[in-house]
């Protein structure tokens, strides 16, 4: 029940990580963007990560010194379909096997979340630096 435990608590840090990219990713669009950075933010805000995405890709790469990779931009767009399987399905992956079936695929979903898991808190902390140095550039509190 240990390991069980520990995917648990994972699922939570994972989707905590999801959030926390999908709302730096809203933030550095706000501010990348013309006009004022708090309008920005209220027309961003509510909007899917996905067209979101492809705009900040889009005004990243438009002075040719993207601050993110294409490796970074397919993670970030990779997020959707993972954050969904995590959500909807991780579990019915492994819940109703039974014996050392139940254990090899709860190890299986454990490793495909763990590998997610450290991809996304190491962007995770690349997009905050990105945005803290940028409201640092432009003067805004963070």
């Amino acid at each position: 029940m240990e390991y069980l435990d520990n995917f648990h608590i994972l699922v939570g840090k994972t989707i905590l990580e999801c959030q926390r990219v999908e709302h730096d990713v809203k933030i550095l669009y706000a501010t990348m963007l013309d006009g004022n950075y708090y309008d920005n933010i209220g027309k961003v805000k509510d909007k899917a990560l996905g067209p979101v995405l492809i705009d900040l890709e889009k005004l990243d790469n438009s002075d040719k010194n993207p601050f993110l990779s294409e490796k970074d931009y397919n993670l970030l767009k990779d997020i959707k379909n993972i954050r969904n399987w995590l959500v909807h399905k991780s579990y019915i992956d492994f819940m109703y096997d039974t014996g050392e079936t139940w254990n090899t695929n709860l190890g299986k979903c454990y490793g495909r979340l763990l590998n997610f898991n450290r991809r996304i808190s190491a962007l995770g902390d690349q997009l905050e630096n990105f945005r803290i140095n940028l409201y640092k550039k432009l003067r805004l509190q963070h």
